[in-house]
């Protein structure tokens, strides 16, 4: 089974959440875009007899942008000028997914911040840009690197549980690879290509299946609450203060520019950090040059800047600033550092074109916000026990309350509670479908809370279930309030028996499953039932009518695996297979 460490906040994932905020809060999303640090320009330009001013805007990510505003200040001392227009370069940091998005003119893009050249972390930004739905034709097919760095991960010089420098394992990003308390930050696969790295080894570790795919959801669940939403800065998180010192320190996985630049600029009483090198190979940042306009005068300034980043000053201050030269020798800098800095770190070129994408899509299907209606059978089939253990009805309450733990705070829910002693609809609407974070009563009770409550009265009401119908009606209910950005579902937990309480019979349910489910708005039912009488087939039915999927148990100690099972299904719909 897998650790299912769903942890309260240790006060160090308390510290880190301030700083590396979950990929789930989108509304967060400004924070992404980093304050501009436009390079300023000379004064007086109508008096250097331009026909006209133009500027070269050039976009970096934030740890490199430093060498890109020197090569742009030299690059305007010299008042460049391209026919009768004078161009100037100015420098701003934006985050690499909102270039993408820009330049691919995707959903949500601002031609406003599209650049004339483009340095991210990686050339699997400009890869995205070309696979995108909008793809893009003005960028460059084979940009120049400026620098290289790979991806490492990174904890305090000395740390107690950890392997040494050169021993270091991706499984050490695993949840039950870690002391329970240590969290992993990470950027959000989404923001930065050293996440896609983490998915991508995480992926190529556990392989392909079922189980691998409940694994990688464990993994997920258990890191995407200490995600950040841009590059990291570890200062944030190593202080050196009293209270940062008590607090236990997480594993980051960062490029090893970072550490290098981190140790370099530390207080006195903040720790230093070792890097460590995945004995399975990495990902090395490229930093390429890329230059995404197609007018002439622009290119021409483009290519003037980067024959100014190649000089000797430029390329000597990202040395100073931890990166290696394009090739990935070993800066005097780095050589310095605390640790067995290796000639050539194990390097692989795999995270491109399907797998990529695979890395970015695994992490978004099961990070993704759902929208549920649960569905409790309160019938007398409930009241029977598992095999002279608990009653069907005590394990689910025991998984109702599993899945509030695992649900994220963006979750709409809603619980219906099944039993035609509830009425003519055969059913009691216990709570309505409404966000987990918020609440429709005091603010001093959360959704959540409002619903363990809830869970935690659930009882068994006796007579039959209505089964077919309230699945009927609980899927047109969230179908008909679809919502587009989260995972859109019905979660039956059950008896399994119908026992021809419903008016519409097994076949003509599925029948209308069949009907209403559409790939591209998908609706899928996720089915428990417990206790080996439930009618098996017929659920199964079911389950695949809406690419779902059925799970039939009378062990409690099952329901974790369960649960975790069922969302790492959110894998291949609406193509699973049954």
């Amino acid at each position: 089974m897998p650790s299912g460490r769903h942890r309260l906040p240790a006060p160090t994932r308390s510290a880190a959440r301030r700083v590396a905020w979950s990929p789930l809060g989108f509304t967060a999303a400004a924070v992404a875009v980093i304050a501009v640090a436009a390079i300023a320009i000379p004064i007086g330009l109508n008096a250097l007899g331009c026909g006209d001013v133009r500027y070269l805007r050039v976009s970096a990510t934030q740890s490199i942008a430093p060498v890109l505003r020197a090569a742009a200040t030299e690059f305007n001392d010299e008042e460049p000028s391209y026919g009768d227009d004078c161009v100037y370069a100015q420098v701003d940091e934006i985050a690499p997914h909102r270039i993408m998005t820009a330049l691919s003119g995707g959903r949500g893009s601002d031609s406003t911040i599209a650049p004339h050249v483009w340095v991210p972390e990686s050339s699997v930004w400009v890869e995205l840009a070309r696979v995108s739905e909008g793809g893009t034709h003005s960028i460059e097919t084979d940009p120049p690197s400026l620098a290289s760095s790979p991806v490492v991960m990174t904890a305090p010089v000395g740390t107690e549980g950890l392997p040494e420098p050169g021993d270091a394992s991706w499984t050490l990003v695993l949840p039950g690879e870690r002391e329970p308390e240590r969290p992993l930050v990470m950027v959000d696969p989404n923001r930065g290509a050293d996440g896609m790295a983490v998915m991508h080894a995480v992926r190529r570790h556990l392989g392909t299946g079922d189980d691998a795919d409940t694994a990688m959801t464990d993994f997920v669940r258990d890191v995407q609450l200490d995600s950040a939403f841009g590059e990291i800065d570890l200062a944030t998180f190593f202080t050196g203060s009293p209270a940062a010192e008590e607090r236990i320190d997480p594993v980051i996985v960062v490029p090893e520019q970072a550490v290098a630049s981190y140790n370099d600029e530390r207080a006195h009483s903040a720790p230093e950090l070792a890097a460590r090198y995945p004995t399975e190979g990495t990902v090395s940042l490229d930093y390429p040059y890329v230059t995404a306009t197609d007018d002439s005068a622009l290119r021409a300034a483009a290519a003037d800047l980067y024959e100014v980043l190649r000089g000797d000053e430029h390329r000597e201050h990202l040395r100073d600033l931890g990166f290696r030269d394009p090739g990935g020798n070993t800066p005097s800098s780095l050589e310095a550092q605390p640790w067995d800095v290796p000639e050539e770190p194990t390097t692989h070129d795999d995270l491109t074109g399907d797998a990529l994408l695979a890395s970015v899509t695994d992490w978004n299907r099961l990070s993704m916000p759902s929208r549920s209606l649960v569905l409790a059978d309160t019938s007398e089939n409930m009241a029977q026990d598992l095999n002279g253990g608990p009653s069907r009805m005590e394990v689910a309450q025991r998984a109702a309350l599993l899945g509030l733990s695992l649900f994220p705070d963006e979750t709409d829910m809603g619980l219906w509670l099944l039993s035609d002693q509830y009425g003519r609809q055969g059913r009691d609407e216990a709570a309505e479908m409404r966000r987990l974070g918020g609440s429709a009563g005091s603010d001093d009770i959360t959704r959540r809370q409002e619903l363990i409550g809830v869970a935690e009265e659930i009882a068994v009401r006796g007579g039959e279930s209505r089964l077919y119908d309230n699945i009927l009606d609980a899927y047109d209910q969230v179908q008909d309030n679809y919502h587009e950005d989260k995972i859109n579902s019905v979660i039956l937990l059950t008896a399994g028996r119908d026992d021809g309480s419903s008016e519409i019979s097994h076949a003509e349910l599925v029948a209308a499953l069949q009907d209403r489910f559409d790939p591209q708005r998908p609706v899928s039912m996720f089915i428990i039932a417990f206790g080996a009488q439930s009618e098996e087939a017929e659920l199964r039915q079911i389950a695949a009518a809406t690419s779902g999927s059925l799970f039939v148990t009378d062990d409690p100690d099952e329901i974790g695996d369960i649960f975790l099972s069922s969302i790492s299904r959110r894998l291949c719909v609406p193509n699973c297979d049954n």
